[in-house]
């Protein structure tokens, strides 16, 4: 059951912006000390738009209202965190990768290597091989009054950060495509899903 209200913050692509920098790759890699093959955001290439057919989608964990990786974890190693982050509880996964399966985003990673801990107190992520990683939402720096690193850093606000009330205004006054079509919104927005489809 989601513990999320209309206040959840999240990351969400104006992929009309995105460039292809890799910044948000770097600053993501930078933050957590991650290896450079690290893939909690990617930068994945969509066969239209308007450059020469091409057009690049940074992506990540949606951490969604109603959470398809939590409803089909077997051993309930993903829940939400008290301000609404989806979070995997590394001592409970057995990375069965039914959680990947189960997300159509493409959000939970499968690290080949050892991912190391932000902190003892912050259990966010994997903590060894083979094990489901994904993106925190940069939950310590949020508490800090800070803004997750991948958007602050993107230099062309390719990345959105905020409530959905937020992110609708922020669409609206940039006046951009839609990043989500109506099912993709509903599972990650729920019932603010017309925020962000219609832009009202």
């Amino acid at each position: 059951m989601s513990t999320q209200d209309d206040r959840t913050a999240r990351v969400i692509p104006n992929w009309e912006s995105c460039i292809d920098c890799g910044a948000c790759e770097v600053a993501c890699q930078r933050t957590w000390d991650l290896p450079p093959e690290s893939d909690r955001i990617q930068v994945v290439a969509l066969a239209h738009g308007d450059r020469e057919n091409e057009a690049n989608k940074p992506m990540q964990c949606y951490n969604c209202r109603d959470a398809p990786c939590i409803d089909v974890c077997p051993t309930e190693a993903l829940h939400y965190s008290e301000s609404g982050t989806v979070r995997v509880d590394a001592g409970r996964c057995i990375g069965c990768h039914y959680c990947g399966v189960g997300c159509p985003f493409g959000a939970p990673q499968y690290p080949d290597g050892e991912v190391p801990e932000a902190e003892e107190s912050q259990p966010l992520g994997a903590k060894s091989d083979g094990l489901m990683d994904k993106c925190t939402t940069c939950e310590p720096r949020q508490e800090a009054g800070l803004e997750p690193a991948c958007s602050s850093e993107c230099p062309t606000d390719a990345l959105l950060f905020g409530t959905p009330e937020d992110l609708s205004e922020r669409l609206e006054e940039d006046d951009t495509v839609q990043p989500f079509d109506e099912e993709a919104a509903e599972i990650i927005f729920g019932d603010d899903a017309d925020m962000i489809v219609g832009g009202d």
